[in-house]
């Protein structure tokens, strides 16, 4: 029984078409769900205007909220839209352009005319400095620390709002960019600061450099509004405390979204994941596939043995939306997610060969569907499904938002016009693409895998997902479909089962036959937890409630592709191996 003071939570999830809320009362063990369109112009206004009229239904104030979890897309729109901060970096002489460079592999051998993202930071804003360090993170350069102050001065006084500082090597000893960073903060206190060796200790320059200067790219963005949302919370009386969720499905403090927010990338995806795995283990499903369709995208999600695999990287702002390599890869750990399609606001056109195709643009909350009657005039997978009856006009968003179903007619007859179709043969039309190539994309994942779809059920939610779920398990052969209490905001539920966590990396080339090889180990473990150890408590976790979970990424000699596995609890050095 949950005492007055810890009696309810409120998870939010903002979203690029609906911002989602749950209010959890923990003494009645029940719920309450909201949803208001998202403000794309300010996405705290329709926060804070969906929490306000929250707490009002349910007869409370803000001040008797306990915690408010907290997910968004503002990282992963401000990525995709190239709408963060002015961005300079500072990196070794002779690597600015690694950013650019990347890897040298063809995402599609096929393709003549290959194009990659173009990187976050412009070459002009990309400055060297003499230092150098070697593999083993030993001084080869020293530092020029007059050099970090000149080109730091030079890229503030072209706009640099925010600066990434990315030094070869670094993973193995940070002492140089603590030292780059020193002075330039002496000189920029309030200028938002990004080092490699504090957002991926990690191999791999390419990775770390494009990570880091994303980080940095959304730090001031970060930073304005989670202020904005503290002033507005504290004012309107609230004094509990305030999580964001993370993208491999834990929660943090403000402090750590705003030094990291590159972490926050995928934080509604990832609610999603941790929703998924409650309510399959509320049935006794151990093994479930997540089918989450919002208004914008579909994704998908396997849960094996009850728990979501966790991903070490991503990618971003893809060129090509579904193919692997053609966006920046984000050193980040996330819920291990696939985007399979479209979303409820996708829109449908006749391409120039005279075929139905839906997405990838969408048409949001401003203006929306044909259907929300707020200026938009291309037909969706929303105005289809209202055409067809899956979605009552009078009763969307609980009654408080009439759908337009005469516009929707009129947009999916435009749409038709093209090939001979009428509007609901348009529609009908839609609805079978979106299903078909979800289900597609589907099995691809499940298959890349090794997995059985047919030995899994599925949980579909979000706001369209219900309407699609059966038909893309039938196709794949899934057995049993789960649709939950409140689907349409089940990344928010899921925001309140996450627990407070934070991961720590760090890189330590060595040959477990070196004799030297466990002390070392045990030596960056041990920095490691301390390093972890720290970002929780100043989350408000107490010391004695953290428990540390390690791994490792091996690899046999001579491999490049590493595998991830668990280590034993204690003293490293104290353990065994056998070949």
């Amino acid at each position: 029984m949950a005492d007055a003071a810890t009696r309810y939570r409120i998870g939010f999830d903002i979203g690029e078409t609906f911002t989602d809320f749950i209010l959890l009362d923990r003494a009645t063990a029940t719920i309450r769900l909201h949803k208001c369109l998202t403000t794309p112009q300010d996405p705290a206004e329709g926060a804070l205007a969906g929490l306000a009229a929250l707490v009002a239904e349910a007869g409370l104030a803000l001040s008797e909220i306990s915690e408010i979890v907290h997910g968004t897309t503002l990282v992963t729109d401000a990525l995709n839209e190239r709408k963060g901060a002015g961005l300079g970096m500072i990196t070794t002489a002779g690597f600015r352009d690694v950013i650019e460079m990347g890897t040298a592999q063809r995402y599609d051998i096929y393709d003549l005319f290959l194009q990659y993202p173009d990187p976050l930071v412009a070459r002009r804003n990309r400055l060297e400095v003499p230092e150098r360090l070697d593999r083993d993170g030993q001084v080869v350069t020293p530092l020029d620390l007059e050099a970090v102050r000149q080109a730091a001065r030079q890229l503030v006084a072209g706009g640099s709002q925010a600066l990434a500082i990315c030094f070869l090597h670094a993973y193995r000893n940070p002492m140089h960019e603590k030292a780059a960073a020193a002075a330039i903060r002496a000189e920029f206190p309030d200028l938002a600061l990004s080092l490699s060796s504090e957002v991926v200790a990690e191999l791999w320059e390419y990775q770390r450099f494009v990570t880091t200067c994303a980080n940095a790219y959304v730090q001031p963005l970060m930073d304005r509004y989670l202020a904005r949302l503290q002033r507005e919370l504290w004012s309107r009386g609230f004094r509990g405390a305030l999580r964001l969720m993370q993208s491999a499905g834990g929660l943090v403090g403000p402090e750590a979204a705003r030094s990291f927010p590159i972490r926050l990338l995928e934080s509604g995806p990832a609610g999603g994941g941790l929703a998924t795995a409650f309510f399959g283990g509320l049935v006794g499903q151990k093994d479930v596939i997540s089918f989450d369709m919002g208004g914008t995208t579909a994704k998908a999600c396997m849960i094996a043995d009850g728990a979501c695999e966790v991903a070490p990287m991503m990618e971003v702002a893809r060129l090509h939306r579904f193919k692997k390599g053609s966006g920046l890869p984000i050193k980040a750990p996330v819920i291990d997610m696939i985007e399979i399609g479209a979303g409820g606001g996708s829109i449908a056109n006749i391409d120039e060969v005279g075929l139905l195709k839906v997405g990838p643009h969408s048409a949001g909350a401003d203006p929306g569907p044909a259907c929300y009657g707020r200026g938009g005039t291309q037909a969706t997978v929303t105005d289809a499904k209202l055409m067809l009856g899956y979605y009552d006009p009078g009763f969307f968003l609980g009654g408080r938002m009439a759908l337009d179903k005469a516009a929707a007619e009129a947009a999916l007859a435009s749409v038709g016009a093209q090939i001979g179709l009428s509007a609901a043969q348009t529609a009908w039309g839609i609805h079978r693409t979106v299903t078909e190539n979800m289900a597609a994309a589907a099995r691809i994942h499940i298959v890349e895998k090794g997995k059985d779809s047919r030995r899994y059920a599925m949980v579909g939610f979000g706001g369209a997902g219900p309407a699609h779920a059966v038909e893309v398990a039938r196709i794949l052969g899934v057995e049993e479909v789960l649709i939950p209490p409140a689907s349409g905001a089940a990344s928010a539920l899921g925001f309140l089962a996450a627990p407070l966590s934070f991961e720590s990396v760090g890189s330590l080339p060595v040959a477990l036959e070196d004799p030297a090889a466990p002390a070392v180990m045990q030596q960056v473990l041990a920095e490691l937890a301390v390093e972890t150890a720290a970002m929780l408590t100043a989350s408000g976790v107490d010391q004695a409630e953290i428990s540390i979970e390690r791994n490792a990424d091996m690899r046999l000699a001579g491999q490049i592709h590493e595998i991830n596995l668990p280590l034993p609890e204690g003293d490293i050095t104290a353990k065994t191996c056998r070949r």
